[in-house]
């Protein structure tokens, strides 16, 4: 069964020559969250269907806690992942680009509140390790192949190996080219198929990708039977519904139509500091993002429309001023938008990401497994 995770990522905040680091080349992946974070740092529960879809974030910049087979990670990002149950009938899905949601939690009872919340398991089941610079890429490599031996080339990347470390119950995933070392308790995962955003999709021998997918979402509301699904047009500016990025307000958006069936949530970071003001539609999975004026979130005619995210639009019935349209392949892309205007893996070779030029704004396509136009979020660049 496929598991679904927590990412927990910590920020330190006292020296590092105080504490006893955690090694995270000698982990089994089933250790009790205690024992990986300190309530000391600052912690926050996050969801990011960047990093990984099917999970929740603790995130900022390791301090100093943590090494890997000696070698010293100061400065990296590290996230640990755990199973959470009711993440699997959340309307998130692995094609979903930029949903953001983020919990702060100081002790033990509040993360406890939330893991509860969740459904979620109290033992971590793999890390995911941030790599930002050559050196540490090569080290880290070094170290993989002493242990593991030469690994299987990832024919999704330009650099990626990956090993099925059997006798460990272990998946590694090296992903230079998106700089990340992932590696996972592969006991209850699937033992044919494995996907991310940083990998593509591993078959590790008979792997059904369309069944493999179907068991991700399996919980995921059938597109036909989704009813009353709202009516979406977007301008060539990435307006939407008459709703202005940068100018319409969060009081605009409530006197919408499309307002309907959306929850507001209110996002902080791990010292409780507001974020940013979230309208949510699980139901037909898209989502608006508002800044907070300078009054707070509580005045409504101050919150700025930040933007937006469709994280799926069988969810929903989207056009395109553009001529953009649902399901169209990305070489079809090019027919509609100048190459010149684009950035990245124009033809999918080892992505599902298109991203669209624009000063002000982060604007990415996403395409599904089949390289169809399934999915697209709009943000503005911090």
């Amino acid at each position: 069964m496929k598991y679904l995770c927590f990412i927990f990522f910590s920020f330190l905040t006292i020296a590092c020559n105080r504490q006893e680091k955690i090694d995270l080349s000698r982990l089994n992946l089933d250790e009790p969250i205690e024992n990986v974070i300190d309530f000391k740092d600052r912690n926050a529960l996050e969801v990011n269907t960047v990093e990984y879809p099917f999970c929740f974030l603790i995130e900022g910049k390791n301090l100093g806690k943590f090494i890997f087979d000696g070698i010293d990670l100061k400065g990296h990002k590290v996230f640990f992942q755990v199973n959470a149950e009711r993440l699997k009938t959340d309307s998130i899905t692995k094609f979903g680009g930029g949903h953001f949601a983020m919990q702060g939690f100081k002790d033990k009872t509040e993360l406890s509140k939330i893991l509860t919340e969740y459904k979620a398991d109290d033992v971590i089941y793999g890390f995911r390790l941030e790599m930002k610079t050559p050196d540490l890429k090569k080290e880290i490599l070094k170290k993989l192949e002493i242990r593991y031996g030469k690994g299987t080339k990832n024919p999704n990347t330009d650099h990626g190996l990956y090993w099925n470390v059997k006798k460990e119950n272990k998946y590694v995933f090296y992903a230079p080219d998106y700089d990340r070392l992932i590696v996972l308790n592969s006991s209850d995962l699937s033992k044919k198929c494995y996907w991310d955003s940083m990998n593509g999709l591993i078959d590790f021998g008979g792997c059904d990708n369309e069944a493999y997918t179907k068991d991700l979402t399996k919980n995921r509301t059938d597109p036909k039977d989704i009813k009353n699904k709202p009516v979406l047009k977007i301008d060539k500016n990435w307006n939407i519904n008459d709703l202005n990025l940068g100018t319409s307000t969060e009081a605009d958006f409530l006197k919408s139509a499309t307002s309907k069936n959306f929850e507001r949530v209110i996002t902080s970071d791990p010292n409780g500091v507001l974020q940013e003001v979230m309208h949510e539609n699980k139901y037909n999975n898209f989502y608006f993002y508002f800044i907070a004026g300078k009054n707070g979130e509580n005045d409504l005619k101050s919150n700025l429309l930040k933007g937006y995210s469709i994280n799926d639009f069988d969810g929903v019935e989207v056009s395109f001023e553009n001529q953009l349209k649902k399901g169209m392949k990305g070489e079809d892309v090019l027919k509609v938008i100048d190459k010149k205007d684009l950035i990245g893996d124009i033809e999918l070779k080892y992505s599902n990401t298109i991203e669209i030029k624009n000063p002000a704004y982060k604007i990415n396509l996403i395409f599904d497994d089949n390289k169809l136009f399934s999915s697209m979020y709009v943000l503005r660049k911090e």
